[in-house]
């Protein structure tokens, strides 16, 4: 089980798929381990696939100090240069597409290609439903499965009329591993955060995919960055909520994967440097 040590803070990560593949780099979002990838992994077989347990996530250190996300992108950059990945296709999904959205400005040359999944510039964007900030910060306060329950209406669409699909959705929410301090360190984080004036300044090709019925980043925020991401291309998931692969399982995967291999490298290399 792999850690690295980043200004004294444990990354958590994790490598799979063929060592001669292209990689990929997963980033989850608010509060998320990388188990909430666990649906998107079949579909990545042919390449090399690292996940990341954002700081205050998952298996990693949740340090009660000021987390930026300038310093979790750094946390990205530091784990793709220790798995000896010199360059990759970055999938960022909620707070973790601001992450990717930082990699790729601050680390242009450790980014091949941009998926930003329900993405949103920062607090300079279009705002989610009344309320919804409010629930964040106090469902701290509430049980897991509380806060769950509540933030449901928020997360899912289609996925509301399933009592089935949202239990199975809450009993693997149960078993990430959860740190209330991660939690709001990382939603500070987010709330100081925004790429709004540098998007432009992002030229690797980009494939955004929003839900159509998303109300805690509102698609207007995808569309936003699509348009400002030169030659950027949008992806709706009908019938979706923030969490798309929940509301429209495959939608966005075959999107995502058909996107991944239209970019890949015509002699199939990967750029790999062995740690």
């Amino acid at each position: 089980m792999p850690f690295l040590s980043v200004d004294g803070t444990r990354i958590h990560y994790r490598v799979s798929g063929p060592a001669d593949g292209e990689a990929v780099v997963l980033i989850m979002g608010l509060g998320m381990d990388m188990s909430g990838w666990d649906a998107m992994l079949p579909h990545l077989e042919r390449y090399r696939v690292l996940r990341i347990d954002n700081r205050g996530a998952g298996l990693s250190d949740a340090p009660d100090r000021p987390y930026t996300i300038a310093g979790m992108a750094r946390d990205v950059a530091e784990v793709m240069r220790a798995a000896g990945i010199g360059s990759a296709h970055v999938y960022g999904a909620s707070l973790g597409s601001m992450v990717a959205q930082e990699l790729a400005l601050s680390y242009p040359d450790l980014v091949r290609t941009l998926v930003l999944g329900c993405p949103s510039p920062g607090m300079i964007s279009v705002p989610g439903a009344p309320g919804i900030l409010r629930l964040l910060v106090s469902g701290q306060r509430l049980t897991r499965e509380e806060a769950f329950r509540r933030t449901a209406p928020y997360l899912f669409h289609a996925a509301l009329e399933n009592p089935a699909a949202l239990q199975e959705v809450l009993q693997q929410r149960l078993a990430m591993p959860f740190r209330v301090v991660g939690f709001r360190r990382q939603l500070e984080a987010v709330m100081r955060w925004s790429s709004l004036p540098r998007l432009r300044r992002i030229k690797v090709p980009t494939l955004v995919v929003h839900g159509d019925h998303d109300r805690l980043i509102p698609i207007a925020n995808g569309r936003l960055i699509a348009r400002l991401i030169p030659n950027a291309r949008l992806h709706v998931v009908k019938g979706a909520g923030h969490v798309y692969s929940v509301d429209a399982p495959g939608d966005a995967a075959r999107a995502v994967l058909a996107f991944l291999d239209a970019q890949r490298r015509p002699a199939a290399t990967a750029d790999v440097r062995r740690p």
